[in-house]
């Protein structure tokens, strides 16, 4: 689909959004069990306004409507499985309903903003102010066109270097402040006084692609939604891993998609990231 709007046509529709996405990142990306892509489409209605935002809950549904969002993009896909009935008395079918009945489009941008340049993972590489980024199998990044060709799973994360080795507790401590997090939203597992220069990751659930980290001769792994065995597992690599939450490790979308399209519409739309915070766990 060709991009509709012009220096004489301003007209931006929902397939002129999703067609911007897609050249910069695109849904061929997507992992086998994913559904990224155009969820609810009405590809011919004009955008005025965009909401991003990292899922849709009933809140964000509610701030969408309160803005007069014609189009959400989500990270998390809004319909991730098979549906086999909408009704409106169910969480997930009452929000779909109510988004089909406001004519509000939904695009879903999963696996493919992990894998590519500048997406989740090297956001986050960012922040804990690390360098020398590869994907985890210590490949250099490529662009979206060739991480297709290759289809290689560790583009789904990275590996990174500390400019000089520090001590997990140090990192912990590090990684609190450059993610805005309380200590005690970290949960660690490792020997404290390991001295860590590489670092692996994979934002959102990323646990079982440690191994891959450990093989690129990293000493820590950061993820979220860790679990018992899966730490175990990494402990018996002679690996550390952290597990800095599945919200943790992708707050970001929000703010990274509307940049993104932001660059691109150059103020042909209004584009609003989502002020909801979707952490379902509380610090006390």
């Amino acid at each position: 689909m060709e991009i509709k709007f012009n220096k004489t046509n301003t007209t931006v529709c929902v397939g002129d959004i999703a067609d911007i996405i897609e050249k910069q990142v695109p849904s061929q990306l997507q992992e086998e069990w994913d559904n990224s892509g155009l969820l609810i489409g009405f590809e011919n209605k004009p955008v005025s306004k965009i909401l991003t935002c990292l899922e849709i809950d009933k809140k964000v549904l509610d701030e969408a409507i309160a803005i007069e969002a014609d189009m959400i993009i989500t990270h998390h896909p809004l319909i991730f499985s098979e549906i086999k009935a909408l009704n409106d008395q169910n969480y997930k079918s009452g929000i779909i309903l109510e988004l089909i009945r406001r004519g509000i489009s939904v695009y879903s941008c999963h696996t493919p903003f992990d894998k590519v340049k500048g997406g989740n993972n090297d956001i986050l590489m960012n922040k804990l102010e690390l360098g020398s980024v590869k994907n985890l199998s210590g490949q250099d990044l490529v662009s979206a066109a060739k991480m297709i060709e290759r289809k290689d799973e560790a583009d789904i994360g990275r590996t990174a270097e500390l400019k000089k080795p520090i001590t997990y507790k140090d990192f912990l401590l590090h990684a609190a402040d450059k993610l805005d997090m309380s200590i005690r939203q970290l949960h660690a597992a490792g020997d404290l006084d390991t001295e860590i220069q590489k670092v692996g990751c994979c934002t959102g659930a990323g646990a079982d692609l440690a191994m891959m980290a450990a093989g690129s001769g990293c000493q820590l792994f950061i993820t979220g939604d860790v679990k018992y065995h899966e730490a175990q597992d990494v402990l018996q690599s002679g690996m550390c891993i952290l597990d800095a939450g599945h919200y943790g490790t992708e707050k970001f979308f929000a703010e990274a998609m509307k940049g993104l399209l932001d660059k691109k519409l150059d103020a042909k739309v209004q584009v609003v990231a989502s002020e909801v915070v979707l952490d379902p766990f509380v610090v006390l």
